[in-house]
């Protein structure tokens, strides 16, 4: 089963414990943790959970049967332990009560934020046998002994032992049927089969989490054995740290050089969680049908920012983005009436004193360089960032080209557009104008945002082609 979630993402809420034990001993079996609640409102999370992918719930806590009543009581339980930002799950009714509420309670879910990608009713009855409760039969004996002492108020002694007795007890008690636990397995496995690609999904969640054990692990394995086991951990967080920062690692303080060993410890992650996703056997959720929904575009601009930017680090740190008060950028080209120099200035000064372009300076200075503190000054690339609505504004007042047949080869355009402060940009730089800037005035200098390592080396690799193809005499 292991389309189960592995990382404590199943809750189990059911006021009777003896009977979620079948439960915990499969989910135990497969290494699967869970969150146990009786239902009571005194006992529920004070936050909401977050990624919770199984929900085991019982709906009858009473022995009222009105339909209303149960199925508010499960939208409250659910919401209190959910919240609204849950993500997707799979809810598993697990009650006496069977499928029988099963379509009220689809229809009380069906506009809320916390509803569940598929509902799966396992009955307690199917693996449940019903019994006498030993506490009547043992009420019915000490009666008896009583009667025969001929004890004086001896009714109302068995009155008061009755009542302490059977406080909180059923008539009837529910004993699980061993032979059974195979049958519930099945079902509940072929239950999580029948979610689809939910299923894939916590796949890939469970493939996360094992990826960031294996590294730990790994990196911890490669630690000589002659290192005393207190000192193991201090001697990985240094390797991690010193083959981040190299000469630089003893020049910064401690809490540098911790956040350079998670750095580095992020980046290795990278190789083992792409291995892991690539033994997903995704051939067991085939075929399917993956359709656009035509009443729901996504955003490409909020996917890209969520894979472009960050916020992390320093001011001088590769990648940074910052506020280029001198308006540095040259649009040449990307002016449609760019031959025309009078024409060029005109607009040039238009756009310049457009308070809604932003203009930029990347840092795009080697890492190596930056780690080693070799130069006074960082080298740096003008750029702008420019909303695409405005940037459409001017290319239909005949101002600037079209963006996507722009060829000037010199404008690094390959991000395309991104979501930052809650609007969509362009984010563009040319090429042919990086300057430097000295070192001592980063920190005075706002940093907008990051680039992820993978698009900041993406645009060193621009520079470095633009410079074979332009020859050295352009940059003198």
């Amino acid at each position: 089963m292991n389309n189960l979630p592995n990382g404590g993402k199943v809750v189990i809420v059911d006021d009777s414990f003896q009977e979620i034990l079948p439960l915990i001993n499969i989910l135990n079996k497969n290494c699967v943790p869970i969150s146990y609640y009786t239902g009571r409102n005194s006992e529920l999370p004070i936050i909401p959970l977050k990624g919770v992918r199984l929900f085991f719930l019982d709906l009858r806590f009473s022995p009222n049967v009105d339909a209303k009543t149960i199925v508010s009581n499960a939208c409250n339980i659910l919401k209190s332990i959910l919240g609204e930002n849950n993500g997707p799950y799979i809810l598993v009714v697990w009650s006496s009560t069977g499928n029988e509420y099963k379509y009220e309670l689809e229809q009380a879910l069906d506009n809320k934020k916390y509803r569940p990608e598929y509902i799966l009713c396992l009955s307690k009855a199917d693996y449940f046998k019903t019994e006498d409760n030993e506490v009547y039969t043992q009420i019915d004996e000490i009666d008896k002994m009583i009667t025969n002492l001929d004890i004086e108020n001896s009714e109302d002694i068995i009155e008061k032992i009755t009542q302490i007795l059977i406080k909180d007890t059923d008539e009837c008690k529910k004993v699980f049927i061993p032979s059974s636990i195979d049958k519930l397995q099945k079902e509940l496995y072929d239950g999580l089969s029948s979610a689809g690609l939910l299923s894939l999904f916590i796949l890939w969640e469970n493939t996360v989490r094992n990826s960031a054990h294996e590294v730990v692990n790994e990196i911890y394995s490669q630690i000589p054995v002659s290192i005393p086991i207190e000192k193991k951990l201090p001697a990985m967080a240094y390797y991690l740290g010193k083959n981040r920062l190299e000469k630089q690692f003893d020049k910064v303080e401690d809490k540098d050089k911790l956040y350079a060993a998670l750095i580095e410890l992020n980046e290795l992650f990278g190789y083992f969680y792409s291995e892991g996703v690539i033994n997903i056997p995704v051939e067991e959720f085939l075929p399917i049908n993956i359709q656009r929904n035509v009443d729901w575009i996504p955003s490409q601009a909020k996917f890209n920012s969520w894979k472009l930017l960050t916020s992390k680090g320093k001011n001088s740190d590769p990648g940074s983005i910052y506020e280029d008060k001198n308006k540095t950028f040259e649009f040449y080209k990307m002016i449609k009436k760019y031959p025309d120099n009078n024409e060029y200035k005109r607009c040039t000064k238009k756009l310049k004193s457009d308070d809604r372009i932003q203009y930029i300076e990347a840092n795009i200075n080697g890492e190596c360089e930056t780690a080693q503190e070799k130069y006074p000054v960082v080298r740096v690339l003008p750029g702008i960032l420019i909303p695409c609505e405005v940037y459409e504004q001017y290319e239909k007042s005949g101002v600037l080209c079209d963006i996507k047949g722009n060829k000037a080869d010199y404008i690094f355009k390959d991000f395309g557009q991104f979501e930052y402060n809650f609007k969509d940009y362009y984010i563009l730089f040319n090429i042919n104008q990086s300057t430097f800037v000295e070192k001592s005035t980063l920190d005075s200098i706002k940093v907008c945002f990051k680039l992820q390592r993978k698009y900041y080396l993406k645009l060193r690799q621009a520079i470095s082609e633009n410079f074979s193809k332009q020859g050295v005499d352009l940059y003198k």
